[in-house]
């Protein structure tokens, strides 16, 4: 799972700050899910209304896109599902009208290949058995 290719040199330098980055998109869902089910959050980054924090990612020389199961579109939005080690799990978004929802595909991309993180207002997804990490 290399990130790219330049004259046989694998590219695997790890970026801190954006682990950290969507560790702490990863929490605030996961708090604002946990708020939502007791019904109150005191200390909320996302308001609890709100469970998803859209994101775009961009590669070394190009913006992430995954196709959404077997059809011809692709989401380039994601929400981070967990963060495990060196990868993280990506959640397709697609746009239906303009708006946002979740999809029940994910991803795994290695943080390493991960230049850029583009955040946008935060969403509500479903979350039920199928979208429950």
């Amino acid at each position: 799972m290399a990130c790219y290719e330049i004259a046989n040199t694998t590219s695997t330098t790890n970026n801190g700050s954006i682990a950290e980055l969507l560790k702490r998109i990863d929490k605030m869902q996961k708090d604002a899910i946990a708020a939502n089910a007791v019904g109150t959050c005191n200390t909320c980054v996302i308001a609890p209304v709100f469970n998803t924090k859209p994101i775009a990612v961009y590669l070394c020389n190009e913006a992430l896109t995954a196709p959404i199961g077997n059809t011809t579109e692709f989401a380039n939005r994601f929400r981070v599902e967990e963060v495990k080690g060196d990868v993280v799990i990506l959640r397709l978004l697609t746009s239906v009208n303009d708006e946002l929802t979740c999809t029940t595909y994910t991803i795994t991309v290695r943080i390493n290949c991960i230049c850029c993180v583009q955040c946008f207002d935060p969403i509500t997804c479903v979350i039920n058995c199928a979208l429950a990490a």
